[in-house]
C-alpha cells in the first residue's frame, strides 16, 4: 500500500488542473491522479474532430506537464473507497492511503429515449478516445447526418461538418437553437449563419422515432416529417456523474450534482469535488445551477487546490456566472450571466443597453466586422447582470471582460469611466467603444 497526500479521481480538465495547481502550490505533497483513460481528449475541441482537426491524436491533453511536476498518473479504475481507513482500491489491485480526496468524475450524456435509439450509427459525444475515433470514422463514410440538439456542441459539430459537403440537419425542440444561452435575436443570427452554409435546421419539434434495420436509416419528427440519416449524433445535454459520490454517502444537491462549499469541500471535509459532477449557486439568484464548461471546471479545480491544506481562499468564489463563447461560420457568439428572457423569468427589474460598432477604426480599414452588444442591467442597483455579444474573433475575449464586470458588481457609471486600450486595427473607436455606448444607452433609459 502506498501512502499519498492527495488522490484525484478523474483525468479531464478538472482533475488535470487540480493536480497541476496543487503540485505547484504544494511541491512537497505527493499527488496521484487516477483515471480510466489512457489518452484524455481536450473536450472543447471535440466538435472540430470531424473535419478541422485531422486526427484524434492531435486533440490529446498532454501528460508531460504533470509528470514533470511529479504527479503520479495511474490509468486504472477505482473499485472501492474505505473512508474510515482512507484507502482507495483499484481494479488492478493497487491500494492507496490518502490524506485528501478530490472527485473529478465529470458528466454523462443525457440519453435519447425513443424507439430505435439503440440502432447502429446512433452516437453520443462521449469523451472516450476509442469511442470517438469510431464515431469520426463512421461519419467520414456517411452522407446524411442528423444532429439531435441545437446547443453549443450540436451547432459546432454542424459548423465543422458543413465544410465537408455532407447533408447536415439539426433537430432542436426549442423555437431556436442556442436559446438556453442567448436571446432570440442572437439565436436567429447563429441559425442564419449555418443555414447560409447549407445546414438544415428543424426547430420546435422532437425526434419521435429512429428507424432502420440493423442501423439507422431515417429519423421521424413530431411534425410528421422523415429525415434520411446514415448517422445520428445525439447532443441533448449531460448530467453529473455522481455514482461514486453517492456510494460514499456524500450530499447530493437538488439538481443531482455533488453539493460543495466555496472551498469545493463536500459534506465530508476531507473530500473535494470539482467540475461537471458539481452543482453551484448562481451568481445572481443564489439558486443551484449547472454550468458544465471546462472553464468553470478548471476554476473549481484551482479553488479546490488552493484550499486542500490551508483555507487560503474560502470566500473568493461567489457563484457561477456562466460565460460561454462559440464560433459559427465567420461569427463569434459569446454570453455571460443573465439573458433578457431569463431576467423576465426570474422577475428581475431590468433595463437593456444596446450598441453596435465595427471592430476597427476608421471603418474603412480592411477586415472589419460588426460587433453587436446587449447588456442586461438591474434597475435597482444599476449593476450589469448579463451580456450577449456577436462579432469577430475579438468577441471571445470581450466577454471575459464583461464577466469581470459582473463578478465585481460594477455599476453603469463605473463602466462609463472604465479606461480601455484601443487601436485602429484591434478595436472600435475610443469615442464609440461598444461597452461604453451600451452602458450609456442603458443609463439613458434609466433616467427617463
Amino acid at each position: 500500500m502506498k501512502k499519498v497526500d492527495v488522490i484525484i479521481i478523474g483525468g479531464g480538465p478538472a482533475g488535470y488542473t487540480t493536480a497541476l495547481t496543487a503540485k505547484n502550490l504544494y511541491p512537497d505533497k505527493s499527488i496521484v491522479l487516477i483515471r480510466r483513460e489512457e489518452k484524455v481528449l481536450i473536450p472543447c475541441a471535440i466538435p472540430y474532430l470531424f473535419n478541422t482537426i485531422k486526427t484524434i491524436d492531435q486533440n490529446i491533453l498532454p501528460d508531460d506537464p504533470l509528470i514533470k511536476l511529479g504527479v503520479d498518473i495511474v490509468v486504472d479504475e477505482v473499485t472501492s473507497i474505505n473512508l474510515s481507513n482512507r484507502i482507495v482500491k483499484t481494479s488492478k489491485g493497487l491500494e492507496f492511503e490518502f490524506n485528501r480526496l478530490v472527485l473529478a468524475t465529470g458528466s454523462k450524456p443525457v440519453e435519447l429515449k425513443v424507439d430505435g435509439s439503440n440502432l447502429k450509427n446512433v452516437f453520443y459525444i462521449i469523451k472516450d478516445y476509442n469511442y470517438l475515433k469510431n464515431v469520426i470514422e463512421t461519419v467520414k463514410e456517411a452522407n446524411d447526418i442528423v444532429i439531435i440538439g441545437g446547443g453549443f456542441v450540436g451547432m459546432e459539430i454542424a459548423d465543422d461538418l458543413c465544410k465537408t459537403g455532407k447533408n447536415i440537419t439539426i433537430v432542436e425542440m426549442l423555437p431556436h437553437c442556442l436559446l438556453r444561452n442567448f436571446d432570440e435575436e442572437f439565436a436567429i443570427l447563429a441559425e442564419e449563419e449555418l443555414k447560409s452554409r447549407g445546414v438544415n435546421i428543424k426547430t420546435n419539434c422532437l425526434v419521435t422515432k429512429i428507424e432502420g434495420n440493423s442501423k439507422v436509416e431515417k429519423v421521424k419528427l413530431s411534425t410528421g416529417e422523415d429525415i434520411k440519416a446514415d448517422v445520428v449524433i445525439v447532443s441533448i445535454g449531460v448530467r453529473p456523474n455522481v455514482d461514486l459520490a453517492k456510494s460514499l454517502g456524500l450530499k447530493i444537491g437538488s439538481l443531482g450534482g455533488i453539493e460543495v462549499d466555496y472551498c469545493r469541500r463536500t459534506s465530508n471535509p476531507l473530500i473535494y469535488a470539482v467540475g461537471d459532477c458539481v452543482e453551484r449557486p448562481d451568481f445572481i439568484t443564489g439558486k443551484s445551477t449547472f454550468v458544465q464548461l471546462a472553464s468553470v471546471a478548471t476554476s473549481d479545480a484551482r479553488i479546490a487546490a488552493m484550499n486542500l491544506f490551508t483555507l487560503s481562499a474560502p470566500c473568493k468564489y461567489v457563484g457561477s456566472i456562466g460565460a460561454f463563447s462559440t464560433k459559427i461560420g465567420d461569427l463569434t457568439f459569446a454570453c455571460v450571466g443573465f439573458t433578457e428572457s431569463r431576467a423576465k423569468i426570474e422577475g428581475v427589474d431590468y433595463v437593456v443597453g444596446y450598441s453596435e460598432a465595427i471592430d476597427k477604426h476608421p471603418t474603412i480599414l480592411p477586415g472589419g466586422k460588426k460587433i453587436k452588444l446587449k447588456i442586461i442591467v438591474s434597475k435597482p442597483t444599476q449593476e450589469i447582470i448579463g451580456a450577449e455579444i456577436v462579432g469577430g474573433s475579438t468577441v471571445a475575449e470581450y466577454v471575459n471582460t464583461l464577466g469581470m464586470l459582473i463578478l465585481n458588481r460594477m455599476k453603469l457609471t463605473d463602466i462609463l469611466s472604465l479606461q480601455v486600450a484601443t487601436h485602429p486595427w484591434l478595436t472600435p473607436s475610443p469615442v464609440a467603444y461598444t461597452l461604453h455606448t451600451a452602458a450609456l444607452d442603458a443609463l439613458k433609459k434609466l433616467k427617463k
